[in-house]
């Protein structure tokens, strides 16, 4: 339905109040949009020095998973959310321990050895909490879960995407040599494959030298009655 000019007035005068926040504590509130996720776009709050290292560590791990496409980038993003949310919950139940150093449960001992000192302060934390530890280990094995998961999910994607790679790169070079026999030039596009010549000339010279290396066909020596050299050990 076209906008009236009525409309139209009135969208243009409430534009014109936008002006964007004027105070410093709008500002401040503005500027939580420069922390969007630059993947999800979606806004999370940490501290300027455990987003430096999120985010290294995240980009790390999906260039690891090395994704192709959306939704491949979606599960090692994922992935990667997850196994950063791994290291936070082990953090926090180390911290749990480490509070009885500060709350004054390490002064109910004196021991007179520090290493003696050190386990019975964190053996009383882990008793004092163990419903909060029970609680973040709850926590820890379904963010492991979720990450094996994901993981999981996306090997079995890039296996499927590489197989029918495989498959399209085959029939290009079948169509590819085919078209050298009649002394045709060969158009990859034109098939529908998004491989180059170059590509498919590179695949085609790697398939021969497999094939003539025997690495294509498991039964090549038994074929060709070739042997392997094996040399008996010298007598002592």
């Amino acid at each position: 339905m076209p906008v009236s000019e009525l409309q139209l007035a009135a969208n243009r005068v409430n534009a014109a109040k936008c002006t964007g926040p004027r105070t410093e504590e709008g500002k401040k509130r503005s500027s939580q949009n420069a922390r969007r996720h630059g993947l999800t776009a979606q806004t999370t709050v940490m501290t300027e020095e455990d987003r430096v290292h999120h985010d290294a560590f995240v980009a790390d791990m999906i260039s690891g998973l090395a994704p192709v496409g959306f939704e491949e980038t979606f599960l090692a993003t994922s992935a990667a959310e997850e196994a950063w949310r791994l290291h936070g919950i082990r953090a926090h139940l180390n911290n749990l321990v480490s509070i009885g150093h500060h709350d004054g449960t390490g002064d109910l001992y004196e021991t007179g050895h520090q290493e003696i000192h050190t386990a019975l302060t964190a053996a009383t934390v882990l008793r004092d909490n163990a419903p909060q530890i029970a609680l973040i280990s709850l926590y820890e094995q379904r963010t492991l879960r979720a990450w094996e998961k994901y993981r999981g999910q996306l090997r079995a994607l890039q296996a499927e995407r590489k197989a029918q790679q495989a498959e399209q790169l085959e029939q290009a070079r079948l169509l590819s040599q085919l078209s050298k026999i009649r002394h045709l030039p060969y158009d990859p596009a034109a098939d529908g494959f998004v491989f180059s010549t170059a590509e498919i000339d590179r695949y085609t010279e790697l398939y021969h030298r497999r094939r003539l290396s025997g690495l294509e066909d498991l039964t090549y020596v038994e074929r060709n009655k070739l042997c392997e050299l094996r040399f008996a050990p010298k007598a002592a």
